[in-house]
């Protein structure tokens, strides 16, 4: 035992360089992407930077803009962060840019933009810039959907994803329509009926059952206003999950039965009642028949 203790301890100076490279290249990784408020990160043209903004630092939609960036990018919720991507082009120079981020209202050469970071973009051959504006023709276009806290009201914004279980039955909440009691209407193919929202203070609520055949999957809640000329416009999304066990699908897929049975049962009275008439106009027409040729 002491023997392998010693060859141990003797071989341990030997395994702690390889130890700390595989710790190093471990946590490496997202500190380079990452543009943390304040930071000074040196960067190639085609890279991609995440921005995570801490509460404070922050607020949604807020864009973070830079001229070393081929586009901005916006803040958009992922609790407990907000979070955006952004990258850096091809053609830039090398040299120190500011990163900038701006209020999500502000417009136009008065506002006053925050510095959020800088950035130090390297210098880099043709070659390189060549193969940058491959990589970015591939790049994938930006996930839109948001994660909001989940004891927060649902829909937070238009992309406040949440996953409902079919058949369940859901609260909708409008924050930004005060005084428009009952002029907004909801829609959705995963509702079982149109939902009005109704509040007579600032916040509009309104109550629907998600139908039991909805298949899984992204559903859209559109929005039409009273008075509203054109088509209604996207307001919410939800995710619809498999309906569980229960009596609530149950219920909602008798009703459905019951409405259909109803309806053919109707069709089947009228149907009966005409060739009932019509079997009764025959009998009388052949009983007038009958009367003229016994007279005659």
């Amino acid at each position: 035992m002491d023997r392998l203790r010693k060859t141990a301890w003797a071989a341990l100076p030997l395994l702690l360089p390889f130890l700390a490279a595989g710790s190093a290249s471990a946590s490496a990784s997202p500190l380079e992407s990452s543009l943390p408020f304040g930071s000074v990160r040196s960067v190639h043209p085609g890279d991609t930077l995440t921005v995570n903004a801490k509460t404070g630092e922050a607020s949604y939609a807020e864009t973070i803009t830079s001229s070393a960036f081929i586009r901005a990018g916006k803040l958009r919720m992922m609790d407990p962060l907000l979070t955006t991507t952004v990258t850096v082009a091809c053609d830039t120079r090398p040299g120190t840019y500011p990163v900038l981020l701006h209020g999500a209202g502000d417009v136009g050469p008065e506002e006053h933009p925050f510095r959020w970071a800088r950035v130090r973009v390297e210098a880099t051959d043709e070659a390189a810039r060549r193969a940058c504006r491959n990589k970015v023709q591939k790049l994938p276009p930006p996930s839109l959907e948001e994660r909001w806290a989940p004891d927060s009201t649902w829909p937070q914004s238009a992309w406040d994803v949440r996953t409902f279980r079919a058949g369940s039955r859901i609260t909708i909440t409008d924050n930004y329509d005060e005084g428009s009691d009952g002029d907004i209407t909801l829609t959705s193919r995963a509702f079982a009926d149109r939902s009005v929202l109704r509040g007579a203070r600032a916040v509009l609520t309104a109550t629907t059952t998600l139908r039991c055949d909805s298949a899984p999957g992204l559903y859209v809640v559109y929005r039409h206003d009273a008075g509203q000329a054109g088509p209604d416009k996207p307001w919410a999304r939800l995710r619809i999950a498999p309906a569980a066990p229960g009596k609530a699908c149950a219920a909602q897929q008798a009703a459905k039965h019951s409405a259909g049975t109803s309806r053919l049962g109707a069709v089947a009275w009228a149907a009966g009642g005409v060739l009932l008439a019509a079997a009764v106009g025959a009998a009388l027409l052949l009983r007038a028949n009958s009367r003229r040729s016994h007279s005659a």
